[in-house]
């Protein structure tokens, strides 16, 4: 089993401090910044609190994965530790592609929008920003043609301030976009 980083107990220590977390995951979340957890352990509270299987607290889950990624991007940098944490979460909660925009999508595209328009706010993309880019897509499990949708208006933003497209670190002008 796979033990969280120091980066995750920060965050739980956060949470706690705020009560926003049901006891059942708490208590799961909990197991996952120890050291030598193993999935029985996580069985065992699940049968606790009488949950069958993981697609019963999916929303919950989904909720408290979007609560760490806002946590996460506060500094508005995925670290590798958190990255890394971010899809055991995903993994242990069970989470599959397309289940973060089918159960909160507002939340999601809230969560880019505002890294969107950070990133773009400048008319350029560096390095670490085009990094941070992939890390959003994969925190999320977005398809390529979902997260392009997603950053569409703020591209066209960037190109509308000006923005030379080679700078924006697009493979493609967004549909329909004219000068």
């Amino acid at each position: 089993m796979y033990t969280l980083s120091a980066h995750f107990s920060e965050y739980l220590n956060e949470l706690k401090s705020k009560q926003g977390i049901a006891h059942y995951l708490q208590d799961i979340v909990d197991l996952l910044v120890v050291e030598g957890t193993v999935v029985q352990d996580i069985d065992k509270v699940l049968g606790r609190y009488a949950i069958q299987d993981f697609d019963t607290i999916k929303i919950e889950s989904i909720d408290l994965l979007i609560d760490y990624a806002n946590y996460i991007l506060e500094d508005s940098v995925i670290c590798d530790q958190e990255a890394l944490d971010f899809e055991i979460l995903k993994k242990v909660f069970r989470i599959r592609e397309g289940e973060f925009l089918q159960h909160r999508s507002f939340q999601v595209n809230e969560i880019l929008k505002k890294e969107f328009i950070r990133i773009y706010s400048d008319n350029f993309v560096d390095q670490k920003e085009e990094l941070e880019k992939v890390n959003l897509q994969a925190l999320f499990n977005l398809s390529y043609d979902q997260f392009e949708e997603i950053k569409q208006d703020e591209v066209i933003k960037a190109l509308l301030h000006g923005a030379n497209p080679e700078d924006l670190s697009i493979a493609t002008i967004p549909k329909g976009f004219r000068v």
